[in-house]
């Protein structure tokens, strides 16, 4: 194995580790894990997203599906959050890691089902605004 490629083994290797902690912490159990890693594997834009995502703790957005980056994904979510944050379910607005994780699974089915995850944008905001979702 070239040391080029031992490196690149080390990295999955440190995010395969931090995706298994990550669930955990986000309360998925290690089914859902292994299945989210092989999905994120297999996508090798959405991959480098994530592994910029844990080098940095911020968002790359260079990849797009249906014009959506993982940070449009995220403030979409956040904003269903704001509206559930009268009710007693509420925790999850304080949950960065079950956000950041779910907003990396919606791009996974963003890419299985851009239309269909698309409307929803286009016609949910989780609040009370009209016209819903305004996409570039």
């Amino acid at each position: 194995m070239s040391e080029k490629d031992e490196q690149l083994q080390k990295a999955l290797d440190t995010l395969y580790a931090w995706t298994l902690r990550l669930c955990e912490c986000a309360g998925k159990d290690a089914t859902f894990a292994e299945g989210f890693w092989a999905e994120l594997k297999n996508d090798p834009a959405l991959l480098r997203e994530y592994a910029y995502y844990y080098d940095n703790r911020e968002f790359l957005c260079e990849y797009k599906i249906a014009e959506l980056t993982i940070a449009d994904i995220l403030v979409w979510q956040m904003d269903h959050f704001k509206h559930h944050m009268d009710r007693a379910d509420s925790a999850n607005r304080y949950d960065k890691d079950k956000l950041v994780l779910s907003a990396f699974e919606t791009m996974l089915e963003l890419k299985k089902d851009p239309v269909g995850i698309s409307r929803e944008f286009a016609a949910e905001t989780g609040t009370d605004l009209a016209g819903g979702w305004y996409l570039h």
